[in-house]
Parts: structure tokens; sequence; C-alpha cells
């Protein structure tokens, strides 16, 4: 036995630059390269190939998997009990990577359930089954182009995918999808892969004896679309038949006058007769000497491969309008009286074309599918054939040995002068065993193409491509739950970061709120400052200030009791929106509330009691003051009078504002559908009535308050008061100033502790001191200013009463305007600071993606994490700019004029309605979220692009690198393939993303 295999090697090692000129009708033959490794087992295609291609008869049932290509499964497109007619489309294609299915017989549809495929899982898959209709064969073709050269490349590109043509020598890649390789890379040469290396096939010998003239014309199809320099069609020295009836039609097609001369040098090359010869890789390196990279394709070398099968199948499509609906089938074998080669259609069951040709009596003891290197056993003769079936081998009893037994490896080599992939089998087979998958990889397991040279050879019969085999498996299953973990995570990420987001908007729409009340708030401040000026101003009468000090108690307790149901409401709705509180709390809340109205309703009664009695009081002494005395009692009226007035004002504000919001809820509510619609409309009707009555009080008081105009007017002071009001001005402004220093100081201070920490220099406990130091400083300054902002409130009124009725602001609205200013200044620094961190972010990962070092994964979540940081300071601030436009504006200090406060809209109802609170619509959200979107795109595609050239030039680092250097640079290459597997998962994520959206 290690006698014939040591010859066996031998005879390869003479083999390796012999060529085999004499067919091709050439002075000068093409010359052919060699490839490492090889063996010669015995070929046995003679079995086969000395009786005539012929066609299986029509079969009574079919079963179609929707699963006959790599890539997509199929998609039904018919029904059970449907008729359907021969190449009529049954299973549409799903993505770039699949193909369509066709029915190959005219018949019903009797079923679509999962049966057994041929495949060396031997699992189910889904599968049309079609019985057949009587003896017709009804087509249903697509257009036949006999002079396909005047359509378009994209239409005949087109044609292949409708027609479903895959390849027939392989794992059944597309062909619509290799047609279109030249958009990606520069292609010169095409090859026709027609050595046939693997013992007992025949399938491409009878097809090229058959149809060698189909086949020239399905390679300049090909030829239009990929544009090559050349085409080399390589073929093993022991199919000379084939050789002469290609060379022929080469011949014919050159001196056919009626065609245009053919694009493309076209040449036949013979080659020695070495397995695995057939290989993609091996193939191209004896036509081309060009070597496919690790993990490459031959596009990367410029070159397209394809298979006889495949190209007759783009003939017919093309010039027939015939759909892929059937191959030819090599059966074969020992246990077969009459092997012969036959086309067979689609989905027919095994056991049918065996019986073409007459099984022995002894029976089969094997049943394979391809050749012995690379086929697999079939554990049934009911299942049907597909589009990559290229044979059947059945084995007899006597030609099927018994199972070798296993021996320890001696360590002898003779595998890796086999291996056609220059690899290490022994060390694939130790790291395999021992279950070291990640070492495996870096011998680079995934480029062993499992032809079976290396078990062939071993002396201990040790089964080194199922060892492969089971590590291949081994890899793609944890490699899928990486890639499922990764999705996973990225999901948790993008959830969480959604959920920032949310909580971000739902906190400026609370501070929206708080503005809200707190602008409330600062105006019935206002009011009760008013009253209890004009309460002082009237202290001539003897039972004034005690009715004005009940009247003021009973408006603070009003006020008090405002507030208290304005928390209420606003913990009830923080429960309502978080949804994290049970049911008893919500009811604890909502009772609070009711409590909270209860109060606020009785100490307004009690205030409009004290009203009515301070004015009856205020009537008698009014009525005695006679004289000199008459005009200074009339200041005191007109004051309390305007109060009214303003207070009047502020409660057809609220009442307006009541109404918008009532009006805002119903709309929403008939949108969405959802809430009761009848309660709402009843709040909007009931706030109108309340809008109606305040209007209608506002204009009673401002009638009376224009009849007492002439009477205050003539007691008007002079401007005597302005000094006393410049001092506690002045004061004011230079504690706005200190405040402002102070806010500078932290914000210094912070980035200087910020700089710090991303540089790792600096002393940083001292620089956080000073930051504390800073912020106690601005407390400080914040405290002092509302101090003097407050002490100066009551004094406001006094200088305003010099000019007519309403013509200044209240002071109390500079503080609240001053707040309002730091707090958007704060909100624009903490949007300045987070589109630093998405700078940031997008630069790390840019470097990393170029220099293939790095975690780009966590630099990717990095970057989507700071882009919805980002994207909530903006709607932060968004919403603090809106709100800020309805805030009062500045005093502008003593005896100057405040300007009028903007207009309300347009479509405003009543006459003094205010803005309501602006906030984003849900469009512009979608708007920002898909500009976003767009940019993560484009990073990515960046990254992927970056990834790529970084493994490119890890790869060039590593074919130049000495033998001391190469093991880290290897580690390096693995690291950069990584990132690039990663970067393009996640572009394809993205991508999905863009396209749902």
């Amino acid at each position: 036995m290690v006698l014939s295999l040591l010859k066996s090697m031998v005879t390869s090692r003479s083999a390796t630059s012999t060529a085999a000129p004499r067919a091709t009708g050439s002075d000068s033959a093409p010359r052919v390269f060699d490839f490492h490794g090889g063996i010669h087992p015995p070929e046995h295609k003679a079995l086969s190939n000395r009786a005539p291609l012929v066609a299986a008869p029509l079969p009574h049932e079919v079963v179609l998997p929707l699963s006959q290509h790599i890539g997509a499964p199929a998609q039904p497109l018919v029904e059970i009990g449907q008729r359907v007619k021969t190449g009529e489309l049954i299973a549409r294609a799903q993505g770039m990577i699949s193909a369509p299915v066709h029915a190959s017989i005219t018949g019903v549809v009797t079923a679509i359930e999962p049966r057994q495929i041929p495949h060396v899982s031997g699992l189910e898959d889904l599968c049309i089954v079609i019985e057949r209709d009587g003896e017709i064969d009804e087509w249903a073709r697509l257009e036949a182009w006999r002079d396909w050269r005047q359509q378009e490349a994209q239409d005949l590109i087109q044609r292949l995918q409708d027609a479903g043509v895959v390849g027939q020598g392989g794992a059944g890649f597309p062909s619509a999808v290799k047609a279109r390789v030249r958009e990606r890379h520069a292609i010169d040469t095409l090859i026709l892969n027609a050595a046939e290396c693997e013992p007992y096939i025949t399938a491409d010998d009878l097809t090229m004896r058959t149809h060698p003239e189909a086949l020239i014309e399905g390679l300049e199809i090909l030829a239009s679309l990929i544009g090559p320099e050349c085409i080399l069609i390589g073929i093993e020295d022991n199919k000379p038949e084939a050789v002469i009836a290609l060379e022929q039609a080469i011949r014919a097609r050159r001196a056919d006058k009626r065609l245009p001369p053919l694009d493309s040098r076209l040449e036949v090359v013979v080659v020695p007769t070495k397995y695995p010869s057939g290989g993609e890789k091996q193939l191209i390196k004896l036509l081309t000497d060009r070597e496919v990279p690790s993990r490459g394709l031959p596009a990367d070398v410029g070159v397209v491969v394809h298979n006889p099968g495949t190209v007759r199948a783009v003939q017919r499509a093309v010039c027939f309008g015939e759909p892929m609906i059937s191959r030819v089938v090599t059966l074969t074998g020992e246990a077969l009286q009459h092997p012969h080669n036959v086309e067979a259609r689609l989905g027919t069951a095994i056991g049918d074309l065996l019986r073409l040709a007459a099984p022995s009596a002894s029976g089969i003891a094997r049943l394979v599918m391809g050749g012995p290197m690379m086929g697999f056993t079939l554990e049934s003769d009911a299942l049907p054939i597909i589009k990559t079936t290229n044979c059947l081998l059945a084995s007899s009893p006597e030609t099927v040995p018994a199972p070798a037994v296993e021996q320890p490896c001696i360590r002898c080599g003779m595998c890796e002068q086999a291996c056609p992939a220059e690899l290490l089998p022994q060390q694939l087979y130790w790291f395999s065993k021992s279950r070291e998958f990640d070492k495996a990889e870096l011998y680079n397991l995934a480029d062993c193409i499992e032809c079976g040279a290396c078990s062939y050879v071993c002396p201990s019969q040790i089964p080194l491509v199922q060892y492969y085999r089971f590590a291949k498996g081994e890899i793609r299953t944890a490699q899928h739950e990486a890639r499922k973990s990764e999705r996973a995570r990225h999901r948790f990420e993008f959830k969480q970061a959604r959920m920032a987001r949310e909580e971000a908007e739902k906190e400026a729409k609370r501070q929206q709120r708080a503005q809200a009340a707190q602008k409330a708030a600062a105006a019935r401040a206002e009011t009760a400052s008013a009253a209890d000026t004009t309460s002082t101003a009237s202290a001539a009468a003897p039972s004034a200030p005690a009715a004005a000090t009940d009247l003021k108690a009973f408006k603070t307790a009003r006020a008090a009791a405002n507030i208290a149901l304005k928390k209420a409401e606003k913990a009830l709705k923080a429960a309502q929106d978080s949804g994290e509180s049970s049911v008893s709390d919500l009811a604890a809340l909502d009772a609070n509330v009711t409590a909270a109205k209860a109060k606020l309703a009785s100490a307004e009664s009690a205030l409009k009691a004290a009203s009515e009695a301070s004015e009856s009081a205020a009537a008698a002494p009014a009525s005695a003051v006679t004289g000199a005395s008459a005009p200074a009692a009339a200041a005191p009226a007109a004051a309390a009078s305007a109060g009214d007035l303003k207070a009047f004002k502020t409660a057809r504000a609220a009442a307006n504002i009541a109404v918008k919001k009532a009006e805002k809820a119903l709309k929403t509510a008939q949108d969405s559908g959802e809430g009761d619609i009848a309660a709402l409309e009843a709040s909007v009707t009931d706030a109108r009535a309340r809008l109606a009555k305040a209007e209608a009080d506002l204009k009673a008081a401002s009638e009376t308050s224009e009849s007492a105009a002439p009477a205050a007017a003539s007691t008007s002071t002079t401007g005597a008061a302005a000094p006393a009001a410049a001092a506690p001005a002045a004061d004011l402004k230079a504690l706005k100033t200190a405040r402002a220093a102070a806010n500078i100081a932290v914000k210094k201070a912070e980035k200087a502790l910020k700089t710090a920490q991303d540089s790792g220099e600096g002393d940083i406990a001292a620089l956080e001191a000073s930051v504390t130091d800073a912020r106690a400083r601005l407390a400080k300054a914040e405290a002092d200013l509302k101090a003097a902002s407050d002490a100066s409130e009551p004094a406001a009124p006094a200088p305003a009463s010099t000019s007519s009725t309403g013509a200044a602001a209240p002071a109390a609205a500079a503080p609240a305007a001053a707040a309002s200013a730091a707090d958007l200044k704060a909100l624009k620094t903490a949007r300045a600071a987070a589109n630093i961190a998405v700078k940031k972010a997008e630069k790390a990962l840019a470097r990393a993606s170029e220099s293939g070092e790095g975690d780009i994964e966590d630099l990717q979540t990095l970057l989507a994490t700071a882009q919805e940081n980002l994207r909530a300071a903006e709607v932060r601030l968004t919403s603090a700019q809106a709100d800020g436009t309805d805030a009062p504006p500045a005093a502008k200090g003593a005896g100057e004029l405040i300007p009028e406060a903007p207009k309300a809209a347009a479509g405003s109802v009543g006459r003094g309605s205010m803005a309501s609170n602006v906030t984003l619509s849900q469009a512009e959200i979608e708007a920002s979220r898909a500009e976003n979107l767009a940019k993560r795109h484009k990073q990515v595609t960046i990254a992927v692009k970056a990834a790529e050239a970084a493994h490119r030039k890890a790869e060039a680092a590593l074919s130049e690198a000495d033998d001391e250097s190469r093991q880290r640079l290897a580690t390096k290459v693995d690291r950069t393939r990584r990132n690039l597997e990663h970067a393009r998962e996640s572009l394809a994520e993205v991508q999905a993303l863009v396209d749902a959206q």
C-alpha cells in the first residue's frame, strides 16, 4: 500500500510541466504551468463515456427543493392544486444571492412541504411537489433572443437571473451575480473549467462532445458581459474527443462570415491529468500562473471561471428562452450494468434514473452523489436530483472495502506533499482533533478545498477531510453565534440610546411645563405685589391697614393653594408618564390632586369675600375726603383699579391658555382615536365658557379704570422717585456681573479638568478642587442675586406708577430672564460638548480602521452613543430656545421704556391669547433620525473601506515578511480580517435600517 502511494507521488512530481500540444492545432502551444501537490487516483471514466448522451424520460412526479443554490432559498409563488407548465416560475428569488425555481414538468402542484433533500447533512427542506398531467409537455418559455448581440448587457444579466441559471460544478452560485463581477473588478481572463478531474464523472465530457457549438456561443455571451481579453478552455489530456469537438467548433465559428468576429482570443489549453486540476484555484494556476489569495476570489486576480454545464444553460436561457429545468447527470459505478450519461429534468427521483442504467442483481452497496473523492453518501434513492447533481455513483459490494482502522499519525509528511492548497494538513489535523479551532484558522483552514488528496495518501488511514469538515462546522457555528450575540448587543445599545433620547425629550417637555408654571407663578406674584402696593398707598383711611393685611393674607393662602395644586398635578403626570407606579400610588396621587383643588376653591372663595369687604370699607373714607384731600385720595383708588385690571388680564390669559390646552388634547385624542373624547369636548366647552367670563370681567374692569383715569392722572407724582430706584438697579447689575464672572470661572475650571482627564497630565485633584470652589462661588453669587432681585420686586411698581398705566413691565421679570439665559447657555455648552464627543469618536474610529488596530466594534458603539447624546442635547436646547421666545424682555434699567411683548400668532384664539409651549414635531424628530442614520451609513462605509485597505496592507506585509516576523504579522492579518468582517456586518445592519426607513 505504501509503495503504491509513493509511486503515485513520484508520478505527480514527474508531471509538473508536461503539456499536451498535440490537440491544440497550433505550432505555438499555450504554456501550461503547475500547482503544488496533487495525486493520480484510478480514473474509471471509461465506464460511462463510451455511450452517447441521451434524454431521460419525463418523470411521473418531481420534487423541487427551494434551496438548490447557495444563498437565500426561493419563495413559493404557487398553491396546492394549481396547474403549472414546464418552465413556469413557481418560486422567486429572495435577495441578491438567490435564484428562482421553475417547474420542470407540466402538471399539478400536489404538495408544498418539507422533504429530505440530497445534502451532506441529510436534513429536510421546503419542497414543491408536482405530479405530471398526462403525457403532454406544455412549455412556458421566455422570449427567445437568437440575435442576442442586439440586447443590452443589463437585459442579458436579468435574463440569467430570471432563468435561474446557477453554477453546475460547485456550490450553485447564481450566474447573474457572477456576470456583474466587472462592476467591482477588472477581468482579463474567462476560463471554461472542462478539466473534470474527479474519477468516474463524465458529464462535462459528454456535454462538450455533444454540444460544442452551444458552449462556444455561451462563452461569447458571457464574454460580452465580462469583457475579458482572452477565453481559455482548460481540459485534461484524457478527453481527446472533447478537445477535437471544441476545436472544430471554434474553427467553424471563425469561418462563419455571417457573424461578427470574436472580440476575445479563444484557445483550447490541454493540461496534464492530475487530481484536483479541476479545482478553481488550481486550474487558474495551471493556465495563468496566478495564485488566488487566501480567502480570496478568482476575480481578485482578474479571472472568472465557469463550468460547461453552466455555459450551456446560459446559451439555452438567452437564445431559446429556456429556464434551467434540466441538467446532464452521470450514472456510473460497478453496480450498474449500463452506465451512461442522461439529461434529466430537475426533481426526478434518483431511483428512477438508476433504473435506466439497469442495477445489477447483487444490488447497490453504497450510493454516492458526486465523485468518490468529494461526494457524499446518500441514504435513500427516493431523493430528487437538483441543479448541482453531476453524478450518481453506485458501488457494488465487491468494490466497497471494509472501513479502514484509523492508526496514529506517523508524521511522514505525505499529506503536505499532496495538498494542492499548500497547507499543513498534519497541523490542521492536530488542531481539529484537539478542538483548537483558533489555531486552525491561523493555519488557513478555510482555504482547504476538501479534495481528499491528503486522506488518499495517508498511510495511517486517517480520515483527515472529516476532521477538517468537523472543525469548519464548529467554526461556522461559533461565528454564527458571535454574530447573533453582536446583533443582540447592537440592538440592546440602540434600545438604550433610544430610551435615553426619549427620556431626554420627556425631560425637555417637563422643563417646558416647569417654566410655564414659573411664569404663571411670577404673574400671580406680580398681581399680588400690585395689590399690596395699592393697599399700602391707601394708608390714610383708618381701617385700610387692617383690611389690606387681611386681603394680603387671603391672597397668599390662595397662591399657596394654587402652588400645591400644581405640584400635585405634576407628580401625578410624572407617575403616569413613567408607567412605573402602581395602581394604588396613582390613586393616592389622584386623591392629592382632588384635595388640592378643594383647598384652592376654598381659598378663592375666602379671597373673594375679603375683597368685597375691603371694597365696601374703602367707600366710606373716600366719601369723607373733601377739598384738598380729594386729589390725594384719587391716586390710591387708581392704583387699586390698575392692580385689579392687571389681575383680570392675567385671569383672561390663564383662561386662554386653558382653552388652548383643552383644544390640543381633544385634537390629539381625535387623531389617535384614543381617550375619552366626550369628556375632552366637555372640558373644551367649559374652558371656553371660563374664557368668555374672564373677558367680560376684564372689559368691565377696563371701563371702570378708564372712568377713574382722569382723577388719577391729575394726582400723578413727578420723577422724584426715580433716583431712589436707581441705586437698587445699580446693585442688581453689579450682582448680575458677579454671577456671570463666577459662571465663566466654573466653565474654565471644568474645561481645564476635562483637558487634564483626557490627556492624563496635570494635577487632577487640584483641578477638581478648583472646580468645586468655582461652583461654590457661583452658587453664592446666584443666591446674592436672587436675594437682591426679591428685595427689588416690591419697589418696582412705585417708579412704574409715575408713567401712564401699563407702560412698563414689572421688574420681577428680570431675575427670571437672567435665570432663563443662564439655563440656555448651559444647554448650549452641553450641546457643544456632545458635538465634540461625536468628533472625537469619529476620529478614533477612522484611526482604528486605517491602522487595523483597536476594537472597531466598541468604537462604533461609542460613536452611536455619542450621536444619541448629541441628539438629546439638541432636543433640550431647541425646546429651551423655543420656550425662551415667550419669555418677557429683561428690564433695561431705571427710566428706560421696556419694549412691548411679541404679539400672538394670527391663528391664536381670543384677544389676549398667549403662545403655547413649542415642542418638536414627530416629523422633525424622524427627519433628524434619518439624518443621523445617513451620517452613520457614511461613517460605516468609510470604515469598511479603511478596514479593507488595512487588511490588504497587512497581507502585503505578511507576504514579504521573514520567518521571525511572520507569526506577528499573521496575527495582525487575522485581526484586520476580523475588523473587516465586523465592519461589513455593521454596514449590512445600517443598510437594513436605511432600507427599512
